[in-house]
């Protein structure tokens, strides 16, 4: 039996969200979601179809907007964030698919594509275009979301279909015998799977389409670039044996690899250019990163610090890392280090914009318990299971129910971002 794979893509998710809230369609208005409203430099989370045709992408910023002629500007609505109202969003078009699929043939590949295994449904709801329309008229209905479908017999040829074609049609097909119609034209850089890193390399070879791709000697690509090489052959000409529906395994108990590293970076919301108030950003930093090492389980022997600075700098930033004198995952241990680098490597004149902390050199916590006869090692196992604490209560009642005294003062990022979700606003309901 042929397997039916639906990829399902929301478009333009967040900013449809706010378009359905408004009661708009977001195919015929102007509106860009901010994470910020405040910002001239806030950067665009989404923008309705619109909106890209006057080139406001995501990742553009809101200065791009006020340089548009007023003509084409005057109209454009702006959203803040609103992050658990797109995910609640999210979550109601899943359960819609519900009544068509059930939840073990549905995969959530993020917040606003899914994949769905529709085979062995043929005579419940009819072909693969009909019950695709169906989809879409019921999502939208409820949800006001516009969806696209892309269909194929697996993963790869139903999410290349959606993004080379479904995205301007609506539905699309994609069978092993179009492969060489629908796929092989494309740029490389469409690929599934190909970034532009790897696209890079790829042209270096002439490989300019998947077309390219796919005549390439396969023996080739798989001494440069090992399995990927092979797999992005394969996947060229539409063949993928990956499965949509996931056993309970891959998800729950499946053993873990242990981690490079643990780290946390922040692009903040204005410049930084005093060291009292970056110092809080590093404070807020190292809370976050200690935390996340101890729930793992883990250690960390060396301490790392990257920092960019603002936009209209003529540099770019710095990056400097140190073995720390014991392993630890303790912030107290490690934050003066910490502040050390940055004054080693700031330059007092450039105001700091973004700024990552990591803890490398990774190993179990059982394995270093490290005694020592200059040190209280007591009054050090009692500070662990202080922080063990509070790391439990903030995981049971939120994170950022027990935090720094530091946090509430003005410059902290911990004063905003324990109400964010992925570094964006939760936001409420539209008003």
């Amino acid at each position: 039996m042929r397997r039916r794979i639906f990829c399902i893509d929301s478009v333009s998710f967040y900013a449809s969200c706010e378009c359905a809230a408004r009661n708009k369609n977001p195919y015929h208005t102007k509106l860009v979601v901010l994470s910020n409203l405040q910002d001239s430099g806030a950067l665009v989370l989404a923008a309705t179809p619109k909106m890209k045709q006057l080139g406001i992408k995501t990742g553009s910023r809101r200065f791009h907007i006020d340089r548009l002629p007023w003509h084409e500007r005057r109209d454009v609505l702006y959203a803040e964030a609103r992050m658990s109202h797109y995910l609640n969003v999210s979550i109601q078009i899943i359960h819609i698919l519900h009544q068509f699929a059930p939840p073990e043939a549905i995969r959530v590949y993020s917040i606003d594509e899914t994949l769905v295994d529709m085979t062995g449904t043929e005579r419940l709801f009819g072909s693969d275009e009909h019950v695709a329309h169906l989809m879409r008229a019921t999502i939208f209905r409820y949800t006001g979301i516009p969806v696209t479908i892309g269909i194929g017999p697996n993963n790869v040829l139903a999410k290349l279909v959606l993004d080379l074609h479904a995205k301007k049609k609506g539905v699309a097909t994609c069978l092993l015998h179009d492969v060489e119609r629908l796929i092989h034209p494309a740029p490389i850089e469409k690929m599934w799977g190909v970034g532009t890193k790897m696209a890079f390399h790829l042209q270096r070879l002439g490989i300019f389409t998947i077309g390219d791709l796919s005549r390439y000697p396969l023996d080739v690509l798989h001494e440069k670039f090992g399995v990927i090489g092979a797999e992005l052959w394969h996947h060229a000409w539409g063949i993928d044996e990956s499965p949509t529906i996931l056993p309970a395994s891959s998800l729950f108990g499946a053993k873990r690899t242990r981690p490079k590293s643990i780290g946390h970076g922040i692009t903040l919301m204005k410049d930084y250019a005093t060291y009292s108030s970056i110092r809080l950003v590093l404070q807020a930093i190292a809370v976050e990163v200690g935390m996340r090492t101890r729930q793992a389980g883990l250690v960390g022997g060396t301490i790392h610090l990257g920092v960019r600075y603002t936009r209209t700098s003529d540099r770019g930033g710095f990056s400097k890392q140190k073995k720390l004198p014991r392993f630890t995952a303790d912030e107290q241990e490690f934050l003066p280090i910490l502040l050390q680098l940055f004054l080693d490597g700031w330059e007092e004149t450039e105001a700091v914009r973004y700024v990552s902390v990591a803890l490398g050199k990774l190993e179990p916590r059982s394995d270093h318990v490290q005694l020592s006869f200059f040190e209280d090692e007591w009054a050090k196992a009692k500070r662990l299971d202080f922080l063990d604490l509070i790391d439990g209560l903030n995981v049971r009642f939120g994170r950022g129910t027990i935090r720094p005294a530091s946090s509430l003062l003005k410059d902290s990022p911990l004063r905003t971002r324990q109400r964010l979700i992925g570094g964006h606003k939760q936001g409420g309901d539209s008003s």
